[in-house]
């Protein structure tokens, strides 16, 4: 028939892999339909991707739907073709690796047969720009794998003549470099039509973009790529991080690494270093044979802790710890000791040192594996933050940290003086006022002033002028706390959205949340997987879990009631009454017992909440809202602000705070007032979040709090 081209037998691909009860291991038949090239396309990607072999024969009859016969039962139509492939092998993470993900899968599969199954899509402009908004932070359509979504959707748009955004371009290029589309040879990602050899299997040339894409790890591995910028002090050095990454690959080659020894085992005929550089939590074995030049002056001082130079070449490693390892025995190989250590005083001596003593040690803690990997998580976290804001065209406020206004109305801040300084020249005499009160018209500000506990107050100047804007930086509160979620000194995120209300507020929340946890899962995996081994078992599927569905949402009133109804199973410590300020058992249960996911708690009543904080038409509660995590209690606090200058000074009053002393905040209301919102993010407590640490003194290089200024 000239409408069906051919059948194809389907075989289990991996001998040691049995199919589940309803798949027996006996060949699968699939009919595919003539002349419609991409559910061929589709179903040989598909099943490339999920290790089953495709076997083509022609069909008896004249079949026009592709069909998948597994012993006696038949599936017919692409779709769901795709879908029994993907479930062949119950292991297999190419339909998704929760059932989360698996109805994400899903839902892409039937949005794509429904927005590009025709050849000439009536509404493809329109859905491509949709999926650019959706791939703008992401890699992959679901989760952080290639599934039978990408599958799907990638084979469709390489054969159709749109224009695509950066951000499709890019995923597109991703998809069709995979090894299963290159395997099976599929269209050009941008050029029209497929050609007639996808029909018959053979495989058609693919276009600059996808091919430079194939090629990027083989270019990656030139000496000049490889070279770690401004090292030519010790010759051009390469990063532990890279030759980890690239295995096998740079075997052969001559390599110089630097860094530092973790271990070290001296057998006469051969030592053992491994090595760190900070690039990665990975180390790497270098082996030295006693001839090597450099060799004698590792004998005293090479201990833990010393730093050296090693160059030599990679060579694949016998052990299963690792691929590689670099050797040095060839007279033009060398080694060199930087910095010896004496190990009988180091205090970070081979041996797992609890996180209290770390903190002793504050100068030499960043040399602890889990310490490193908190320092790239959070550089790449802050990364996000500005790649975040940038992107959806916030522009960045420095905020000033002394500050004479108290954002929170708490009063616990830290106050900026001169005036202790000057009355220890002046035998000890503050000046005072005839009330006998401070005088601080003699202070340097000639005001109370303070270090600031939000830099909110003040980017709300810029938001009514420049739009959308955020501040990034250090924060202070004077709380004599000393549990595991507080510091004296900490880090804020505070974007403030001009022409936006509450529910705006919480969307970008919950949106740059979930671009920063994708960031890093990223970028950092490496550090993330050493997280969740060492750390929090369960770590990388809890993100997962947070990337893959919208956060829950309900009111105060809402939670109040859930909780109160929870109660007797719950025993809380303190009893849940509506207008209570929610307790860290309280916040924790919603989003680790009820809901399991990020939730979010609006529309507060007034009074647990900040003057600035706009008032709902029930005249009881604010359009406030914060966002709870499991494993981390309240992660967000935001509001919509109030605009009307009339009920701004009244919540001013009736905190008794002194209107004069906020002139300048009120001429914003007063002036050109717009509706707008914001919120802020403890950047520590995101890094908690991240990787599972659960101590904040832990998740910043120099932890201020009562009693500890070190370092």
């Amino acid at each position: 028939s000239s409408r069906c081209s051919a059948k194809a037998v389907v075989g289990l691909s991996s001998p040691e892999c049995s199919a589940p009860p309803h798949l027996p291991a006996a060949m699968v038949v699939c009919t595919l339909v003539a002349g419609d090239d991409v559910s061929a396309l589709k179903i040989k990607v598909a099943a490339k991707a999920a290790g089953v072999d495709l076997k083509l024969e022609r069909p008896k009859g004249g079949a026009c739907v592709p069909e998948l016969h597994i012993g006696g039962r038949v599936v017919r139509y692409t779709n769901a073709v795709i879908r029994c492939i993907g479930r062949i092998f119950e292991g297999s993470d190419i339909y998704g690796s929760t059932f989360i993900e698996n109805a994400q899968v899903d839902s892409w599969l039937d949005w794509t047969e429904m927005e590009f199954g025709s050849s000439e899509p009536p509404n493809g402009e329109a859905a491509v720009e949709k999926l650019a908004t959706h791939l703008e932070s992401r890699t992959y359509l679901v989760g952080q794998r290639y599934t039978l979504a990408d599958v799907s959707l990638s084979c469709s748009l390489a054969q159709l003549k749109l224009s695509l955004p950066p951000a499709v371009q890019r995923w597109l290029n991703t998809c069709t470099a995979h090894e299963s589309f290159k395997a099976v040879g599929g269209a050009a990602p941008k050029g029209g039509k497929a050609s007639a050899s996808a029909s018959s299997g053979a495989a058609p040339a693919a276009v600059a973009s996808s091919s430079s894409s194939a090629a990027a790890p083989a270019a990656a591995l030139d000496d000049a790529s490889l070279t770690a910028k401004y090292s030519t002090a010790v010759g051009g050095r390469v990063q532990i991080k890279k030759i980890l990454e690239a295995g096998e690959a740079l075997v052969g080659r001559k390599i110089r690494v630097c860094g530092w020894v973790r271990t070290m085992r001296d057998q006469k005929q051969v030592m053992f270093l491994e090595l760190t550089d900070g690039s990665g939590p990975g180390g790497l074995q270098v082996v030295l044979d006693p001839a090597v030049p450099g060799y004698e002056s590792l004998k005293n001082g090479c201990g833990t802790g010393a730093s050296v130079m090693c160059y030599g070449v990679l060579v694949k490693s016998p052990a299963a710890k690792q691929p590689v390892e670099l050797l040095l025995k060839d007279p033009d190989h060398e080694v060199q000791l930087f910095g010896s250590v004496d190990s009988s005083d180091y205090p970070m001596a081979k041996g797992k040192h609890s996180m209290e003593f770390l903190r002793s040690i504050g100068h030499l803690r960043p040399r602890a594996t889990i310490i490193g990997s908190v320092a790239r998580v959070r550089n790449a976290l802050a990364h996000a933050t500005h790649e975040f804001f940038r992107e959806r065209d916030f522009i960045y406020v420095h905020t000033p940290l002394i500050t004479a206004a108290d954002c929170e109305g708490a009063g616990e801040m830290f106050q900026v003086t001169t005036l202790m300084a000057d009355a220890e020249k002046d035998g000890g005499r503050l000046p005072m006022t005839a009330d006998k009160k401070v005088d601080y018209s003699k202070d340097f500000f000639c005001k109370p002033s303070y270090l600031t506990v939000s830099g909110q107050l003040s980017v709300e100047n810029y938001c009514c002028a420049l739009s959308n804007v955020y501040t990034f930086g250090p924060t202070f509160r004077a709380e004599n706390s000393h549990t595991s979620r507080h510091l004296a000194e900490f880090w804020m995120i505070e974007p403030e959205l001009a022409f936006a209300d509450i529910q705006d507020d919480m969307q970008c929340a919950e949106d740059y949340l979930k671009y920063c946890v994708r960031y890093a899962m990223k970028h950092n995996r490496a550090d993330l997987e050493f997280f969740d081994k060492q750390v929090e078992q369960g770590l990388i599927v809890r993100l997962e879990n947070l990337l893959a569905e919208p956060f829950q949402r309900l009111t105060y009133t809402e939670a109040i009631e859930v909780l109160i109804k929870e109660s007797p199973k719950a025993k809380f410590k303190v009893a849940v009454e509506w207008g209570m300020d929610l307790g860290s058992e309280h916040e924790r249960y919603l989003a680790e017992k009820i809901y399991k996911k990020p939730t979010i708690l609006y529309n507060y009543p007034k009074d647990i909440k900040a003057f600035y904080m706009r008032l709902n038409d029930d005249g009881k509660t604010v359009a406030a809202m914060d966002i709870l995590c499991p494993g981390i209690g309240e992660l967000v606090g935001g509001s919509q602000r109030e605009e009307r200058l009339e009920m701004l000074d009244r919540r001013i009053a009736e905190m008794g705070m002194n209107t004069e002393e906020l002139w300048w905040y009120r001429d914003l209301r007063q002036y050109g007032s717009v509706p707008h919102a914001g919120f802020g993010v403890g950047f520590e407590r995101l890094v908690m979040l991240c990787t599972g640490v659960q101590n904040i003194r832990d998740v910043i290089p120099f932890p201020r709090y009562a009693g500890h200024a070190q370092f």
